[in-house]
C-alpha cells in the first residue's frame, strides 16, 4: 500500500515540475494565433496580458464568425494596443500599438479596462452624435478619466469619445 502511494505522489511531483507554462498565445485558437504569427512578422505585434481578461470575443468586424479583440503590444517600441482578428478572411485591424486612433494616439499603455459594447446598443456620448451599433465595440478607459468607444464602420476604425 504504502508502496503504491509513494509511486503515485512520484508521479504527481514529476509531472508537476515538468509542467510547462501555459501562455496567452497558447490560450487563443489556432486561426487567431496563426494571424498573430503572420503580424509578429510585419509589425513586431505579440499578445500582451497585461489586463485580464487579455481577449475579448464578439462580432466586430460584423462576419458573424466570432471575432477576437486581443490586447497586443510592439515588441520593438513597447507600444500597447489591441488588435481585431476574425476566423472569416478579413484583414486584422490594429488599434495602438502603434497606430494612432483618435485621442487614445498610437499608445494605450493608459489603458485600465475594456469591455464589449454590444450591436445594437446606443452609448451616449459627450462630444459627439450618439451611434446605434451595426456590430460589436470596445469600450477603452482609465479610470476616474477618459473612456471611449472603438468600433468598426465600413472596414474603417472610429473612435467616439464617451467622457472626459
Amino acid at each position: 500500500m504504502n508502496f503504491k502511494f509513494a509511486s503515485v505522489a512520484l508521479l504527481f511531483v514529476n509531472s508537476i515540475a515538468f509542467a510547462q507554462e501555459v501562455t496567452p498565445r497558447m490560450q487563443l485558437p489556432d486561426w487567431a494565433g496563426k494571424q498573430l504569427d503572420g503580424l509578429s512578422r510585419q509589425e513586431s505585434i505579440e499578445v500582451n496580458s497585461r489586463l485580464n481578461p487579455f481577449v475579448w470575443r464578439g462580432n466586430f468586424l460584423g462576419t458573424g464568425k466570432g471575432d477576437l479583440a486581443v490586447l497586443v503590444k510592439d515588441s520593438k517600441s513597447k507600444k500597447e494596443g489591441f488588435v481585431f482578428l476574425s476566423p472569416a478572411k478579413t484583414k486584422p485591424v490594429i488599434v495602438g500599438a502603434g497606430h494612432a486612433i483618435g485621442n487614445g494616439g498610437d499608445d494605450f499603455s493608459w489603458l485600465e479596462m475594456w469591455y464589449v459594447e454590444d450591436k445594437g446598443s446606443q452609448p451616449h456620448s459627450y462630444h459627439d452624435k450618439s451611434v446605434k451599433l451595426r456590430s460589436d465595440g470596445i469600450v477603452v478607459a482609465k479610470e476616474g478619466s477618459a473612456s471611449a468607444l472603438i468600433y468598426l464602420k465600413a472596414g474603417k476604425t472610429i473612435w467616439q469619445q464617451q467622457g472626459d
